[in-house]
Formats: C-alpha cells, sequence, structure tokens
C-alpha cells in the first residue's frame, strides 16, 4: 500500500520507492528532515532533505531548479528534487561536516582562530554567496547554522527553502538566530534581496571577530538599540576592517556594499598590511541582553497555536504605552488565527503605516495586504481578496505565493479563466508542483473541461499516489467517458 506523503515519517533502511534506502538521521530544523541516504540508481551516497509540510516543499522546486546539475565548491550542490513514490524529496550533496555554529558560542569561536584563519573562512562564504547571487537568488537566511564546515571548506546550504510568512514566524525559533543575522528592511516579511544577504554577512563578520552579534533580539533589530562597534569589544580588530563591517551593516540598504565583489576588493585590500595571526576579545564594552523580547515571545505562542495567550500578551504591551504598527499588526494576526475576521480587519484600518520606519515600510505592507486577502477569503469577500493579491503581485511579480493566493481568489469570484492564466504559466515556469496541478485540475473541472481535468489529475496521481480523492475523481471521469464512448 502506498504512503501518504503528509504522514510520512522517516525511519533507518526505510526505502523510498525504487530511489533511496535512508541510512542515518543527519538533523532537523523548521523546514524538515535531512538524512544520509543511498540512491539506489547510482549507488552513490547523498544527502536527502524531506520537508515536514509536503504540499509547501514543492516551493523549492521555483528556486532550486536553478542549480540543479551546477556545482559550487563553497555551495552545497543540489542533485535532484521531486517526489518519489508521493514523497516530495531534494536530493543534496553529502558532506561529512558540521554546521558553523557548532563551533561558535556566546564569546565567539569555541577554540582561539587567527585572524588569517577567520578571513579565510569569510572568504569561502563570501565566494558561495557571490555564487548564489549570481544566480540572481538571494540566500534569505545567511547564519552560523545554515554553513557547513569540516575543518578546512566551507559549504553554503539552505537557500531558498521557504518564504512564507508563517514559516519565517516559526523560523525565529527553530532556526537559532534568524532575528540577529535578518536584515532590518525584511525582519519579520518574506521579502528578500540581494542587499539583505550583504547585511547578514556583515553580522556573520561581526561574530567571528567579536563573539557577538550586533542584535539579539528581534526587537533590539527593528528598533535600531545602538551596538557597540567591533573595536569596542576587540580592539585588535584593524580600524579598516571596522569601517567594511559597519559599512556592511548599514540599516539603509542603499549606503551598504552592493555586490559581494566589493566586499572582496576592499578586504584584501585592508588585509594586506595588517597582522592576521593574532586574536584576542577584550571585556571593555559590557553588552547586556535580554533574553527575549515581546515579538520573540509572541512568537512562541504562535508556534504552539496559543494565540489566545498571544492576544494577552500583545493587549499588555499596547497599554504600557507600544501602540507601534508592529504590535497592531500582530494582534490583528491573532484575531484571525482565532477566528474573529472583523476584529482583525478593524485593528488593521488603525495601522498608520507611515509611522514605520522608511525602509521597513514595503515589508510591513505586503504583510497587512497578505493578511487582509486571507481574511477576505474567510468573509467570501472574493472580489476584494482579487484586489488585494492583484496588488501584491504587482508589487511582487516573481512572488510565487502571492501568484498562487491570486489564482484562488479568480477561481472564487467565478474567474476561473483568469486562474488558469496564472496556474499555467507557474507549471510552464515550474512543472511539477503538486498543488499547482491539483488546482489546474480543479479548475479545468469547474469550467467543464473534463479532458484537460483528467490529464492534469492523471499527472497528480503520479506524483501521489495515496491521494484518494483525486483517484476517485479519476474513476468518475472513466465511468463519464465510457458512457459518453471515448
Amino acid at each position: 500500500m502506498k504512503r501518504k506523503a503528509v504522514n510520512f515519517h522517516p525511519q533507518v533502511d526505510m526505502s523510498i520507492g525504487d530511489k533511496y534506502l535512508l541510512k542515518e538521521f543527519i538533523d532537523e530544523g523548521s523546514f524538515g528532515y535531512v538524512w544520509k541516504a543511498v540512491n539506489l540508481e547510482n549507488r552513490q551516497t547523498v544527502a536527502l532533505k524531506i520537508p515536514k509540510d509536503q504540499e509547501r516543499g514543492d516551493n523549492t522546486l521555483s528556486e532550486g531548479k536553478e542549480f540543479i546539475g551546477s556545482h559550487h565548491p563553497n555551495v552545497i550542490s543540489i542533485y535532484w528534487m521531486g517526489r518519489v513514490d508521493g514523497v516530495f524529496l531534494i536530493e543534496m550533496e553529502y558532506f561529512n561536516g558540521h554546521k558553523l555554529s557548532d563551533e561558535l558560542c556566546e564569546t565567539g569561536f569555541k577554540s582561539p582562530r587567527t585572524f588569517e584563519e577567520i578571513y579565510n573562512l569569510f572568504f569561502q562564504i563570501l565566494d558561495g554567496v557571490e555564487y548564489i547571487h549570481s544566480k540572481h537568488i538571494c540566500h534569505g537566511d545567511i547564519k552560523p547554522q545554515n554553513i557547513l564546515i569540516d575543518g578546512k571548506i566551507a559549504k553554503i546550504t539552505d537557500f531558498g527553502t521557504s518564504k512564507l510568512i508563517e514559516d519565517l514566524f516559526i523560523k525565529t525559533i527553530d532556526g537559532g538566530g534568524t532575528w540577529a543575522y535578518m536584515a532590518p528592511e525584511v525582519a519579520g516579511s518574506n521579502r528578500r534581496y540581494l542587499n539583505s544577504d550583504i547585511y547578514s554577512l556583515g553580522v556573520l563578520l561581526y561574530k567571528f571577530l567579536t563573539g557577538r552579534t550586533p542584535h539579539e533580539t528581534a526587537n533590539q533589530l527593528i528598533n535600531n538599540i545602538p551596538y557597540p562597534k567591533p573595536r569596542e569589544i576587540n580592539n585588535n580588530i584593524p580600524e579598516s576592517v571596522e569601517r567594511i563591517i559597519m559599512k556592511l551593516l548599514k540599516r539603509n540598504p542603499d549606503e551598504r556594499y552592493q555586490n559581494i565583489s566589493e566586499i572582496k576588493r576592499d578586504l584584501e585590500e585592508a588585509l594586506r598590511s595588517e597582522d592576521r595571526n593574532i586574536i584576542s576579545y577584550n571585556e571593555r564594552a559590557e553588552v547586556k541582553y535580554e533574553d527575549t523580547d515581546w515579538i520573540e515571545r509572541v512568537i512562541r505562542y504562535y508556534k504552539n497555536n496559543e494565540f489566545d495567550k498571544a492576544e494577552l500578551l500583545l493587549k499588555t504591551e499596547y497599554e504600557n504605552g507600544n501602540k507601534s504598527a508592529d504590535v497592531l499588526y500582530h494582534i490583528a494576526y491573532t484575531y484571525f488565527q482565532q477566528g474573529r475576521y472583523f476584529e482583525s480587519m478593524d485593528v488593521i484600518k488603525d495601522i498608520d503605516i507611515t509611522q514605520v520606519e522608511d525602509i521597513r515600510q514595503e515589508a510591513l505592507e505586503d504583510n497587512l495586504l497578505y493578511l487582509k486577502g486571507k481574511l477576505f477569503f474567510e468573509l467570501k469577500k472574493y472580489e476584494e481578496a482579487v484586489k488585494v493579491y492583484e496588488k501584491l503581485v504587482s508589487r511582487n511579480p516573481d512572488d510565487l505565493n502571492y501568484r498562487y493566493k491570486l489564482a484562488c481568489a479568480y477561481g472564487l469570484n467565478d474567474e476561473q479563466e483568469k486562474s488558469i492564466e496564472i496556474l499555467e504559466d507557474i507549471n510552464k515556469k515550474t512543472p511539477g508542483m503538486l498543488y499547482i496541478v491539483k488546482k489546474l485540475g480543479h479548475a479545468y473541472d469547474q469550467i467543464k473541461d473534463f479532458k484537460k481535468a483528467r490529464a492534469y489529475f492523471n499527472y497528480a496521481i503520479r506524483l501521489d499516489p495515496s491521494d484518494t480523492i483525486i483517484r476517485n475523481r479519476l474513476e468518475e471521469y472513466s465511468k463519464y467517458f465510457n458512457y459518453l464512448g471515448y
């Protein structure tokens, strides 16, 4: 009997179709599980990433396909991605290393490293990011947890795994330091820019050389709480290197380095005359960081689906004087999650986006529009939902999630042809995404084009043999076409 992909639980020595044999559990993150496996077709040892959310796992196809078949020594190679026996998988290079985060602690590297060693490591990371950017793709989550190292070689992994807002909320908890390495203009949103990665690289170099990150919590990042310059913590850092770090960390993206080659040029120039063989931290700058803040406490409640507790915490924050747009947005979000749709909409109407820092306005406005679109779905105001998602798509034309939501809105608003046009375009550019294929089948079924509906459902059942709803629908088609004599 075929296993149902949504309930798939990997185990040692489990076969996945005729293609893979799972051998050893490697790691688990918010996105999914990573296993050491054997590709049974070529007997090669590989790493398999298995998304926890199988439906959303298909989203990685939209960017991951750009890396299939291409290789860089500082980026984990992707060999293949797709479905086997109904289970979505990402087949990657197996690298016998460990996370860079395992070598770091609150004071920096657990084993002292010279500047020379740190710079060599950082240049490898720069090379990897430069390669990813050459594909016009931003990583979106550069941090020590997503860098693998074996002592000599560093490899970047986990790019493009998820950009959905809800997933980002959860990743701040499971991802280990996402907020600390996140650029302020994209904090708490699903927007990503190449230049946002450059900010994250600045945080990484700051951490390498000082043992700390500029900001530790979401609240500090969003409110731009002052932090010490690198030399205030470690006065062995050359002034020229400090200037580079501070330019990487510019809050305004336009004032940062605009590409990796600029960083390499300035860093190489700065290091020509510097002593690379020393490293030491001192305690001249005492920095006290709170363990958490209101945003992170709220997100912990989200993770546990405790939206009533999140609401209470947010209202307390509001009554204590924090009437920011961020607090109001999260109050609206908790109302939505509790099914209090009219109350959620009322809160959204009270949010003044002009009170938000300029660099964060667009990202927060996207979040508000996305929430409004979901509210209109629930309130069955499909014409209004169409307007919201049309605006989101116009602002973010390459965002797969927004385009899919717009297609759904068109379908619910009895504009099936427009819905099908978007879905067909997505399927043409990124074929094999199960939820797109299913939606196309249902869309053609709605307009009574049963031949095309059957074709897409046949495709869907090959991708996910366990889907009984589609299998039953195909049986109905068979009866219908047999009756017509087809």
